[in-house]
């Protein structure tokens, strides 16, 4: 399943909106300031013909030669943005500012306002149409005008922008905050709590997952719970009767003279005895699957291990070697669950190590427990399938499978951490387990 970003979704998709919407809000701005500004340029460029007009005709008629061309010369250098120009009927021009000359004025001879040439201008007559004041303006000028506004009006929403980014993320944070709670909350879980989840703060809008989470979890604790009752039952009323063969199996091969047929009975013998560590397997898996591993008071680790290899020790199985440290190591754990963990590692051990090598069982004063026994390395494909339930990695071997698996259920249930190596640190065979034990 692709996953993605919800947080992340969310800001850039509100930024993007954000951002969209103030360069369509900016485009109509600039629409509307250039419409505003186009009639206050041509009002401002009317306002300047009517004032010209009078003082140009004064200008035209106080002079001997009224039909020559007058150039008005500027009082100072500058740049015209203005120009003007007189002309009568005819079309002939009698006046004209000092930079109208660089200019085109071949409009027809109207009142009103025009665009040329990348030029406003407006014409206005007098004299019952005998003069015409022609004033122009450049439209650039108009242009670079709208622009330095729109930049003054863009320049400070690109400096809100990272602002808003920040508000944005904090918003989204604190929006989706109850949802990582959940989501924490559900993580922290133990294996073995699958009760019903009651988040103190969640949106209406994820009610319906909450309700489905634990509509979820109610059946998965009913089907985990029918497993195990029938795994346990299973069990348990399978050991009455296998020890009743067991029983009855070794009379019959008490009675028998024939060594066919007691041969036979020592294959039946073998075979019971598989099943009854197989029934004790199975409660074993059962307890570790059910919860309640772990205790209000800790326990002293360090006695429960002596009593635990001292058992192997005393029946000569194998050379066990016991190393603990000088204080005492105290964990919450159930002692039979802690005495089930170890037994399953030492058989483990026992069964598939070098009987001429010892087992060393180690731990150390910050909970971890280690177990080494001698062997040939296992491969990277066998140490990945070992906590699966009825692997064995060698056939020649007795055993159900069950062992590490019920280990990893018990590491899994106290809340502990398990690393299986092969071969051991710092040699070139061996095995060796690694259990992090919770404090």
């Amino acid at each position: 399943m692709k996953s993605f970003s919800l947080q992340k979704k969310l800001i850039i998709r509100l930024l993007i909106v954000v951002t969209g919407l103030w360069l369509v809000g900016l485009f109509f701005a600039g629409f509307q300031l250039k419409q505003e500004l186009n009639n206050t340029f041509d009002s401002t460029l009317q306002e300047t013909a009517e004032r010209i007009l009078p003082l140009a005709l004064v200008e035209i008629f106080n002079r001997e030669e009224s039909k020559l061309l007058q150039l008005l010369p500027a009082l100072n250098p500058h740049d015209e943005r203005i120009t003007y120009q007189v002309r009568n009927a005819a079309g002939q021009v009698l006046l004209q500012s000092h930079a109208a000359r660089l200019k085109t004025f071949n409009l027809p001879l109207r009142n009103g306002f025009e665009s040329q040439d990348d030029y406003r201008i407006f014409t206005v007559s007098a004299i019952q149409g005998t003069y015409f004041l022609q004033v122009a303006e450049p439209l650039s000028h108009r242009r670079a005008a709208v622009l330095h506004t729109m930049l003054i009006m863009t320049i400070p929403l690109l400096l809100l922008l990272p602002l808003c980014l920040l508000v944005a993320i904090f918003l989204v944070r604190q929006v989706i905050k109850p949802v990582r709670q959940y989501g924490i909350e559900l993580d922290q879980r133990g294996a073995a709590d699958l009760t019903p989840v009651a988040p103190k703060t969640l949106p209406h809008e994820l009610e319906p997952i909450t309700k489905a989470v634990n509509q979820l979890l109610l059946r998965l604790q009913v089907a985990l719970d029918t497993e195990r009752y029938f795994t346990a039952n299973a069990a348990h009323e399978l050991r009455t009767p296998l020890a009743t063969m067991k029983a009855q199996t070794q009379r019959l091969a008490k009675t028998l003279t024939d060594e066919a047929s007691r041969l036979k009975v020592a294959q039946l013998a073998t075979t019971l005895d598989h099943l009854i560590n197989l029934s004790d397997k199975l409660l074993q898996l059962a307890k570790a699957d059910s919860g309640g591993l772990l205790t209000a008071t800790p326990q002293d680790l360090n006695a429960l291990l002596r009593l635990i290899v001292a058992e192997y020790q005393w029946t000569g199985r194998q050379n066990v070697q016991l190393q603990l440290p000088q204080q005492p190591v105290r964990a919450c754990l159930d002692p039979d669950a802690f005495s089930i963990l170890v037994k399953n590692l030492l058989e483990n051990a026992i069964k598939h190590g070098d009987r001429d090598s010892p087992i060393y069982v180690q731990l150390k004063a910050d909970g971890e427990l280690r177990i080494i026994n001698n062997c040939n390395p296992l491969s990277k494909e066998q140490l990945l399938q070992l906590p699966e339930r009825f692997f064995r990695a060698s056939e020649n071997t007795s055993g159900s499978g069950l062992g590490l698996a019920i280990v990893v259920a018990l590491v899994k249930g106290i809340g502990g951490h398990l690393q299986l190596l092969s071969p051991v640190s710092g040699s070139e065979s061996g095995f060796e387990v690694i259990i992090k034990l919770p404090e």
